[in-house]
């Protein structure tokens, strides 16, 4: 595929990219493959070897934004290779289950800016029981609600229908930990990276688990893999303040704290860092 963009010595920079992009994504390290992309689409914005890829490493980066665009941009081009087709339409398919359908929609346009109930997610799924996004949905909250073991049953029926669905086998991860059983923890944990092995929630819960079971480096270590990967990310930079303060290191600890102080969503992560750090919450068993 590399020389179907080399048409211009300018462009040369882009197949390169691409090249390192398609590497990436055999290797499963689809940050790196996005990243790379990005690049490459700069000075082929229209290439279709690109767009293509960019669905595949969006979709499991979870950036559905790359996933729709990049479709929509493809929307009516050709193709020559019907295994990549076939791959696309697999993830066109499968991103339906990452927002709510219309007859969902309809029923939670009546709860605009206020919270939607349980029970009307229930009697919902009572007639829709195979619908991925209100299980999610409901899933979500029961985990807010601190309903775990609940929580934990409607994943569980979720990955029977899609054994790769990124949000429930990340809140398996929480949820796990949340019942005191960290080997399942770190299962799903592993069963996420394996699909993703750039997937940052994964590597964030997975250093949670750790640190909550005294493996404070080894959980510190993974906490400032995923800070390489990315730099902002709220959940991750709350993980690496627990992590820094468990291995003693309070000059770094203080300073992400700093650094999460200056955005309101990443100091609503690091609450319960701070809580942790007070002691208000007692983290490791």
């Amino acid at each position: 595929m590399l020389i179907s963009i080399i048409w211009l010595p300018g462009n040369l920079k882009a197949a390169l990219a691409l090249a390192r992009g398609e590497k990436a994504e055999l290797s499963r390290n689809y940050i790196t493959e996005q990243n790379e992309l990005e690049k490459a689409k700069k000075s082929v914005p229209q290439s279709v070897d690109i767009l293509s890829h960019l669905v595949i490493a969006g979709f499991n980066n979870g950036d559905f934004k790359t996933v729709l665009s990049s479709l929509n941009d493809l929307e009516n081009r050709t193709i020559d290779d019907s295994a990549l087709v076939s791959k696309l339409n697999d993830i066109a398919a499968r991103t339906k289950d990452y927002f709510p359908s219309d007859s969902l929609t309809k029923v939670l346009d009546v709860y605009k800016n206020k919270s939607v109930p349980d029970t009307v997610y229930q009697r919902y799924l009572r007639k829709s029981p195979m619908d991925v996004f209100a299980l999610i949905s409901l899933a979500s909250a029961y985990a807010g609600e601190e309903k775990y073991k609940s929580c934990d049953s409607i994943l569980s029926t979720i990955l029977v229908i899609d054994h790769a669905y990124a949000p429930a086998l990340n809140l398996k991860t929480m949820v796990k930990r949340e019942l005191n059983d960290p080997d399942s923890s770190i299962y799903y944990c592993d069963q996420t990276l394996e699909i993703n092995h750039q997937a940052l929630y994964a590597l964030s819960s997975k250093s949670r688990t750790l640190l909550k079971t005294g493996k404070n480096q080894e959980g510190l270590k993974l906490a400032e893999e995923c800070y390489d990967l990315d730099k902002s990310m709220s959940y991750n930079l709350a993980t690496l303040a627990i992590a820094y303060h468990l291995n003693k290191d309070y000059k770094h600890r203080d300073a992400i704290i700093a650094v999460a102080a200056k955005d309101s969503d990443s100091e609503s992560y690091m609450k319960y860092a701070k809580d942790i750090i007070s002691n208000k919450v007692k983290f490791q068993n």
